[in-house]
């Protein structure tokens, strides 16, 4: 229940109540105002807010969702198939002339569609041998280049086909290389981007070429000593061949193993053309002068490093470079299975390498020089095998000067027929008369080349009293170097028994030569040796310096007596007492024959020489007297 309050005006009269006075009312009225004004805050509000946007968008949607889908972008990858050079030989030797040639071959895998052209880059070497350098560039047998190959650079094409390179040279180098790249630059065709740098998918595939002149090669390696051609490390060797037809020079150049390299000595000999120069740790290991482990032709030019060559050959696995004095690589090999960790090693090791060689054997490039970069270009080959028959090597002879004797031999050729083995034969004197092979006595020529065909007729030349040794070397037909030497026992080399007309002098020794007692007293027997039968000469004879023959005049017979036997000698010999001798001028026969008797046409004149006496054990050589004309 609510109530009232009424006032009274003065009057006492009850006043009429005024809205404006009445709480309630102005309390429902202030609320109104206040949610009046909220309302329009708020529609003022969103009214600015709606303001500031254009329009609004109403829309229904709905998801729906796809699976297994594959999004691929497209590329452009292609290969490149290369040949190696053709002829192999020529590319890594080349001569004004020669041509090499290489093919190409592009692949385009699962490349989009693209086009590309072939340009010249990364060139470097020796900028004459590389300038002088033409090439012709065919596509598909068209050809699409002709020119200088330091300006190689081809228009744009689709054709994916065979290319072939075609590298000729006008001019002759020596020991040049050049080394460059061939690149072929792809880009797609969609789009048509006009270049290869504008965009686009893109690929590029790089040919590395090397091409280089004649000149020296290593030839031979002879690193696993065999015990009877010395020792490791010290007589290793190596053998260099001059390609070329021009004498060249290799001083200061570098030889090196997988370690180390050594410089050959300045002042080295000139390699004369299309001949050998072998590199050695010590001199004596190779000889022309007096016999050593391996024979040294006239042809080859010894080069002495005075230490090992790197730091020794080693059996198992190694490597050989040759450098020019500016550090540039002409040539390098490899044997045994390479090892990255080598100081030398680089990207031209093989691998594997080439085959190691047993005992004793020599690696060569067959025929000299040959190369085409690849361990195949390799060989083992077996020195020959070589035997004196007469003399031989244990036996101890005596050889008389004027009179001939055959020097009979075996040699086999390991590599191949035994008629291709080339044969020397030289004779040792003993030019200080201590009865052995020293540096003082010389070497002389029997024979510089000759068959292998076992035997030689060789006259003894007068003029040396004392002792000789026979010395025979086989070479094999691949080069010099792979020879095998052999020495035959002592042979005592005196003045024949001379028998001549009266007032003609015998034979003497050559100036400054001992006698033949002096001989004996530095060490021949003092007894001299002759067949065992007693000789019975039946025909005449005519004697002069050289020869003795028979005639057919029969006048006198002079015997000859058997007075002693040696025990000491390996076969029972004779003293011997000339009687009796005429001279005759009768024509000289091809043969000396010994038959039973001789007979002389006049007073017989004994004239004889004293012959000097062999070794002890020596025999006497079954030999033939010198025929003149």
């Amino acid at each position: 229940m609510t109530k009232k309050i009424r006032k009274r005006n003065k009057l006492g009269q009850f006043a009429k109540a005024s809205p404006w006075t009445d709480v309630t009312f102005f309390k429902i009225v202030r609320q109104m105002s206040l949610k009046l004004l909220a309302l329009t805050l708020i529609v003022g509000l969103n009214a600015v807010a709606l303001s500031q946007i254009g329009y609004t968008m109403g829309y229904y949607n709905d998801i729906e969702s796809s699976t297994d889908n594959t999004f691929e972008a497209g590329e452009v990858d292609f290969s490149l198939e290369v040949s190696n050079w053709q002829p192999p030989e020529t590319g890594v030797s080349m001569a004004s002339g020669d041509i090499t040639k290489k093919t190409v071959d592009v692949d385009p895998l699962d490349s989009n569609p693209f086009q590309y052209y072939a340009e010249l880059t990364n060139m470097v070497g020796d900028s004459g041998f590389c300038d002088g350098l033409n090439v012709v560039a065919t596509l598909d047998g068209e050809e699409v280049y002709d020119g200088p190959l330091a300006d190689l650079l081809t228009v744009p094409t689709e054709t994916l086909d065979s290319w072939e390179f075609t590298y000729t040279t006008s001019t002759d180098f020596q020991n040049s290389v050049c080394d460059f790249d061939i690149d072929y630059n792809g880009w797609q065709t969609r789009h048509d981007y006009p270049t290869y740098e504008d965009g686009g998918y893109s690929d590029t595939e790089k040919i590395s070429n090397h091409l280089a002149s004649p000149g020296f090669r290593i030839n031979k390696v002879y690193y696993n000593v065999a015990a009877d051609r010395g020792a490791e490390g010290v007589n290793e060797w190596v053998e260099i061949y001059n390609q070329t037809d021009i004498p060249l020079d290799i001083s200061g150049w570098q030889i090196c193993d997988n370690t180390s390299c050594d410089t050959i000595p300045l002042l080295t000999p000139l390699i004369p053309a299309q001949k050998y120069a072998v590199i050695v740790a010590d001199p004596g290991t190779v000889s022309s002068l007096l016999p050593t482990y391996w024979y040294l032709p006239s042809e080859v030019t010894m080069i002495n490093l005075g230490g090992e060559i790197g730091n020794g050959l080693h059996n198992d696995n190694d490597m050989l470079i040759l450098k020019r004095p500016d550090g540039v690589v002409i040539d390098q090999m490899n044997w045994g299975t390479p090892d990255t960790g080598w100081t030398n090693y680089n990207t031209n090791v093989w691998d594997p390498g080439v085959a190691d060689v047993a005992e004793g054997n020599v690696l060569a490039r067959v025929p000299s020089g040959y190369d085409t970069d690849q361990a195949s270009d390799w060989e083992e080959l077996v020195p020959p095998s070589v035997n004196l028959i007469y003399p031989d090597e244990g036996g101890s002879y005596t050889w008389y000067w004027t009179y001939s004797y055959t020097i009979t031999w075996t040699a086999t050729n390991n590599n191949g027929d035994d008629d291709d083995l080339d044969i020397s034969i030289f004779y040792v004197k003993d030019e200080n008369h201590d009865n052995i092979i020293s540096a003082s006595d010389t070497t002389n020529v029997i024979a510089e080349t000759t068959d292998n065909d076992g035997s030689f007729n060789w006259t003894v030349p007068s003029g040396f009293l004392g002792y000789i040794w026979v010395y025979l070397v086989a070479t094999g037909p691949e080069n010099p170097m792979l020879n095998t030497g052999t020495i035959s026992g002592s042979i005592y080399d005196p003045f024949p028994i001379y028998l001549g007309p009266e007032n003609v002098e015998a034979p003497q020794p050559e100036a400054g030569q001992p006698s033949a007692e002096e001989v004996v007293t530095e060490g021949s027997p003092e007894e001299t040796s002759i067949p065992e039968e007693i000789i019975e000469i039946s025909e005449t004879v005519e004697v002069n310096d050289e020869t003795i023959t028979p005639t057919e005049e029969q006048e006198e017979v002079v015997e000859v007596e058997q007075t002693e036997v040696i025990e000491e000698s390996t076969e029972e010999v004779v003293d011997t007492e000339i009687v009796d001798e005429t001279v005759t001028e009768e024509p000289v026969a091809e043969e000396m024959t010994v038959p039973e008797e001789v007979t002389v046409e006049a007073e017989p004149v004994i004239e004889p020489e004293p012959a000097p006496e062999p070794e002890s054990g020596a025999t006497v050589g079954e030999a033939e007297p010198a025929t003149s004309e």
